[in-house]
């Protein structure tokens, strides 16, 4: 039990945010039990943060554990890239010593930065997403942890039969869906240029028919759309997917950058969600992200890292390349926060659990401390969000418990 008396900065939705200093936050066993200003708390004098200010953990949508060591390595294009340095590194994790110190090295940058959820990407090995998941456990980490799947146009090394393929995500499905509650599976074939439609198309029926999360790329760079088509012969690259049984409330598509109107109604029609990766759209000059668009399709989307094309993991930083990656619409402070937290966890279903500091919430939370001379107040938010990493974490808790300090 811990009595923390500090300043909150708690998103309400796109457009509000509210601040509120010297408060005590209560927590007991994994959850906030009270938020109480300090001049009406009558507990037993609390631990002093008054220094810092407490937020809501920060939520990465889409992130690769995988690509974590080869974080710029640069291409001028997503394919090259990938052929030169994603699956080369990737294919590093099919030893179980290396992908056990890549995954505690990850998971441990995650909090650091004050991420206490995240949506992952592995190597296509199940031995290496197995991993993944037992140091995530080990370590108290929440996630939703997938194996990339890709059973045509890899690597020798890297890609997969597509009944092995399909079987061991299933295995990987069943075993850690339910096992505990800061741990999911989700089906994550790589993008459709690699996985063939019959592979797409029994995890889209098992996904459906088990309510399981699916994740992919979707429309990131023109070569890929070209690619797309030359492949399937659709219209589209989201029509590949639709008729793959992939749109679904539960899906969530990265990038999504050269749509259509047409592609913008299949996934607002089948609630489909989309991963916006400003970082990593950015650094391979993939394209800007259509936000008003998306918006106005009424498209649940939220901000993910997407390392190893994001530079860095801190949600902080996508968050300033949220507006930055903009030519003329203004994100505001409030929206970007917003779509690190509560809108993140809104899109997962979690909004009851994540995303904001409320009493009978998971505590989930990140303490922060202002650079020399910078005091805390309304202004703070939009200083967190646009000043980079000047602001430092002092602590990262998940469920109540201290994971970074």
């Amino acid at each position: 039990m811990r009595n923390i008396l500090t300043n909150i900065i708690n998103p309400l939705s796109p457009f509000a945010t509210q601040y509120l200093p010297n408060q005590v936050i209560c927590i007991e066993a994994s959850k906030i039990t009270s938020i109480t200003p300090q001049t009406q708390f009558k507990g037993l004098a609390p631990e002093d943060y008054t220094q810092f200010v407490a937020l809501p953990g920060f939520i990465d949508l889409h992130v690769h554990l995988s690509q974590y060591r080869m974080r710029g390595l640069y291409e001028p294009a997503l394919l090259p890239w990938l052929n030169q340095h994603v699956f080369p590194e990737e294919a590093r994790s099919q030893q179980d010593s290396y992908a056990i110190a890549l995954s505690e090295q990850f998971f441990q940058a995650t909090l650091a930065v004050g991420t206490t959820m995240s949506v992952i990407y592995t190597a296509p090995y199940a031995s290496a997403c197995s991993i993944a998941f037992e140091v995530a456990e080990r370590m108290g980490i929440r996630a939703m942890i997938g194996m990339t799947m890709m059973d045509m146009n890899a690597p020798i090394g890297l890609v997969q039969g597509s009944k092995d393929s399909v079987e061991s995500s299933v295995a990987l499905f069943e075993k850690w869906h339910a096992k505990t509650d800061k741990l999911d599976y989700i089906f994550t074939p790589r993008f459709a240029p690699t996985c063939s439609v019959e592979l797409m198309q029994q995890i889209g029926s098992y996904a459906v028919k088990h309510k399981a999360w699916i994740q992919t790329h979707l429309s990131e760079n023109t070569s890929e759309l070209a690619w797309v088509k030359e492949i399937f012969g659709q219209n589209s690259y989201t029509e590949v997917y639709h008729k793959a049984g992939l749109l679904s409330p539960k899906s969530i598509f990265g990038h999504a950058i050269h749509l259509t109107d047409k592609e913008l109604n299949l996934l607002s029609e089948t609630h489909s969600k989309i991963a916006h990766c400003p970082d990593s759209n950015f650094y391979l000059k993939s394209g800007e992200f259509p936000l008003e668009r998306i918006e106005a399709a009424g498209i649940d989307y939220a901000l993910g890292s997407d390392v190893g094309a994001g530079t860095v993991l801190n949600m902080l930083h996508h968050a300033k390349m949220m507006n930055f990656r903009q030519s003329q619409y203004p994100v505001l402070p409030a929206k970007a926060l917003y779509h690190i937290t509560l809108g993140s966890a809104r899109l997962l279903g979690m909004e009851d659990k994540l995303g904001s500091l409320e009493a009978g919430k998971e505590a989930d939370i990140v303490f922060m401390q202002a650079p020399d001379g910078f005091e805390l107040g309304e202004q703070t938010l939009s200083q967190l969000i646009f000043f980079g990493s000047e602001f430092s974490v002092k602590e990262t808790l998940v469920a109540g418990k201290s994971l970074y300090v």
